[in-house]
């Protein structure tokens, strides 16, 4: 793009989630960009225009990005840092035992660098790291290098919801970038300069230049804690809405109507108040577990964060008491079918689902279970090859005793409940998302519960 310059980027766990859907994104802001992952089967997907990674509308700019020659894959790390200005680093912090990120994959990624670079790059680490990681890995690089003259680290943390990424990369609530570094920080504004003007090389339907981005510049140790908070502040507003359904169930009152006007308070506002299985995904429990630790790391207390963990882990429970309810206690050989298997609806992501959680607690009591998903069913067989899953709802349904519908997929709202009851054996539903017509229900004489509502 005229006017603009051109960058050379290296994304470090380029075929994962963050990784793909950043190096796409950078790619399409016209940079030329290098993904390097150790994954051959994804890589191979990738160079052939395919993604194991669903996002709508990914694999059609994929395509033409990889026709215009502005994003390559490769598993060859040498190659990526010889061919890059700037490397952002996407792997993986998964959480261990005790809560903390597992920064091994990072320190690993740290140590490479270190023995590869051979002129000034900036390192950007996008990957979701506790406070305190970005000195770790500037004290693996200085070991060789010299900070300032040979690299820099700028903490760039991402705001990418599953289902929504690339509408999240193109049109982001904020761009938040952190460093002490002014030549750092320099080269970060060059390279989200088109995004920020609003300039692409593909079509990319999500980007408005007429909206102004806040693009903020801070510290590296507030541009890790803003990306924990966030998660922390979501995680906090789905347990309160849980917990006050939980109530609401017990006293008689109809959850839909309490978050309706919970969410029209303008301090309060609709988002992430609807009640349901709990927080899962790769994200939000990882994230707040993390925060916890490093909480008492230092010596502080996090009382509010531990109480939203524990309604989050009883609200498994919740579910589980539901079933039982209905069905009695012992649960062998009885037929339950799981409507959702992914952690969210609009994608096909199964680590840490609830609902593959709630299958093993069910296949452990001697259930007979099977789940349905519209794009996850092949993941969650991979997880769980144990599991009998579906793409057919009709089929998921046959003979079911129990139902539980675990997310928000649109479709579930449109079940002929009629079909599922006509062997004068209906099952008991619970709808855990409040996304059921009742109506339609009691005429098919299915028995039902609403999470929050008696």
């Amino acid at each position: 793009m005229e006017g603009l310059r051109v960058t050379d980027i290296g994304v470090i766990g380029g075929a994962g989630y963050v990784g793909l859907v950043t190096g796409v994104g950078l790619a399409a802001l016209g940079h030329r960009v290098i993904a390097e992952d150790i994954d051959q089967r994804r890589l191979e997907m990738l160079r052939a225009g395919k993604s194991a990674v669903y996002e709508d509308g990914l694999e059609a700019i994929l395509g033409e990005l990889i026709e215009m020659d502005q994003i390559s894959f490769t598993d060859d790390l040498s190659e990526t840092v010889r061919g890059s200005e700037v490397l952002f680093i996407a792997v993986g912090t998964p959480s261990l035992a005790d809560g903390a990120a597992d920064l091994s994959a990072v320190i690993s990624v740290a140590e490479q660098l270190r023995d590869e670079i051979d002129r000034y790059t900036v390192i950007v680490v996008k990957s979701t790291v506790p406070v305190g990681t970005i000195e770790v890995v500037n004290d693996v690089l200085s070991q060789k290098l010299r900070e300032r003259e040979d690299f820099d680290v700028v903490s760039n943390p991402e705001f990418l919801r599953e289902g929504s990424g690339l509408i999240d990369f193109f049109s982001p609530s904020r761009v938040i970038v952190g460093s002490r570094s002014e030549r750092a920080l320099a080269v970060l504004r060059e390279i989200y300069e088109p995004l920020l003007s609003g300039r692409v090389v593909v079509d990319v339907p999500w980007i408005d230049s007429s909206r102004e981005i806040p693009y903020v510049e801070t510290d590296s140790t507030s541009a890790q804690l803003t990306k924990y908070a966030a998660n922390a502040y979501l995680a906090t507003r789905i347990s309160f809405i849980n917990e006050i359904a939980g109530i609401s169930e017990k006293v008689g009152g109809n959850i839909g109507d309490i978050v309706y006007g919970l969410g029209l308070d303008p301090r309060i506002g609709p988002g992430y108040l609807n009640p349901g299985i709990g927080f899962g995904g790769p994200c939000l429990d990882k994230d707040l577990r993390a925060l916890i630790t490093v909480a008492g790391e230092n010596s502080y207390d996090p009382v509010m964060f531990n109480g939203v963990v524990r309604r989050n882990e009883l609200q498994l429970q919740e579910v589980m008491n539901k079933i039982t309810g209905a069905l009695g206690s012992s649960l062998y050989q009885r037929r339950i079918a799981l409507l959702g298997l992914a952690f969210k609806e609009g994608t096909n992501d199964v680590r840490y689902s609830l609902s593959v959680r709630l299958y093993r607690a069910l296949r452990d009591q001697g259930a007979s279970v099977v789940g349905h998903d519209l794009l996850a069913v092949q993941e969650a067989k991979e997880l769980e090859p144990e599991l009998e899953a579906s793409v057919d709802v009709t089929e998921v349904l046959a003979g079911a005793e129990v139902v539980v519908v675990l997310n928000s997929e649109p479709s579930y709202a449109d079940i002929d409940w009629s079909a599922a009851g006509a062997g004068g054996h209906p099952p008991h539903v619970i709808d855990t998302r409040g996304i059921l017509a009742a109506g339609a229900l009691e005429a098919a004489g299915i028995t039902f519960d609403v999470l929050g509502s008696r």
